[in-house]
């Protein structure tokens, strides 16, 4: 007599805990990261967990969370083209060497990638140095030598763009960078030489250039000594100003051209009617002037500077 009470009693008993245990799980799921900051996405996201192990070892995770501000976010396979294959292998890296690299991914407002206009443009980073962003004719948007994979990601402080390469920040100008490398040291003096009767020609690798960014092709020590002309720095110290003057125009081309930029075919230099021919293959690049025997190999590419952009060659081009 008494069953179809207590059916009922355990009715009400579980219509009683469903009441009270639905809404706890509701709760548990709206407090996981909501609203998603940039610094939630990272965290939640399994192809950033070395770049959760970067954000984490340079303690720059608050950084992300504030303000309006654009993430350029390398994935795990652009930390390991990088060299950087492991977790252990970003903490030996110093904490303010991995701050500085997170940072240089950083813009200080909001960007969208539909606002951006076709062609190149240099933006400044939040820790004060330079990025090049280049929106093709087919949409594709380039920041320096990485490539935007997943763009316009929205986070409560911002946009997240995912890219394929892992950005070097930039350590000054064109002139600075060949200034301060050792296999650089010919092509210095090059420079150096021609600053007297070209000012003009040299201050375009220098600071004071921040309007007209360049690419330069850049012959290395072992490279000029191979030329019969100029085998050591005193015969560089030397030479005929004009001669240096028109073989560094013709290692230079006006704006930023990334090695993932460089298509086969020919690119026009600085020196009046005269072309380089580039090959681009899936191992290598290579660049020919008109009286070389032979192409040069960009051995070192996308070396970024205030101003431009290095790629380090193994031959002397020829005009």
């Amino acid at each position: 007599m008494n069953y179809p009470i207590i059916t009922q009693l355990r009715y009400w008993i579980a219509c009683l805990l469903l009441v009270l245990i639905v809404p706890g799980c509701e709760d548990t799921a709206s407090n996981v990261a909501t609203p998603r900051t940039i610094t939630d996405q990272i965290l939640e996201d399994d192809q950033f967990s070395l770049l959760r192990a970067a954000i984490r070892h340079a303690d720059v995770g608050d950084a992300l969370k504030g303000g309006n501000i654009t993430f350029f976010a390398p994935t795990n396979a652009a930390f390991q083209a990088a060299g950087l294959t492991t977790e252990s292998s970003i903490m030996t890296l110093s904490k303010q060497q991995v701050a500085q690299t997170i940072l240089y991914h950083v813009l200080g407002t909001p960007l969208v990638s539909t606002s951006l206009p076709e062609g190149l443009n240099s933006v400044e980073t939040v820790n004060r140095s330079v990025l090049y962003v280049n929106k093709t004719a087919t949409t594709t948007i380039y920041i320096n030598n990485a490539r935007v994979t997943q763009p316009d990601i929205r986070v409560a402080n911002g946009y997240i763009h995912v890219i394929d390469r892992l950005l070097t920040p930039t350590t000054g100008s064109l002139l600075t960078n060949i200034n301060t490398n050792p296999n650089l040291t010919f092509l210095s003096a090059a420079i150096r030489r021609i600053s007297a009767s070209n000012p003009t020609l040299a201050g375009l690798f220098s600071a004071s250039n921040t309007t007209s960014p360049l690419t330069l092709f850049a012959p290395n020590d072992d490279a000029f000594k191979a030329d019969s002309r100029f085998r050591t720095i005193s015969a560089i110290d030397v030479a005929d100003p004009q001669v240096l003057s028109n073989l560094l125009q013709f290692h230079a081309v006006s704006g930023v051209v990334f090695s993932n930029q460089l298509l086969t075919g020919t690119i026009v230099t600085m020196l009046p009617n005269s072309r380089l021919a580039v090959t681009v293959t899936n191992d290598f690049i290579t660049v020919r002037g008109n009286r070389n025997s032979a192409s040069a190999v960009i051995r070192s590419p996308d070396q970024t500077a205030t101003n431009g952009v290095i790629h380090i060659i193994d031959q002397v081009l020829m005009p």
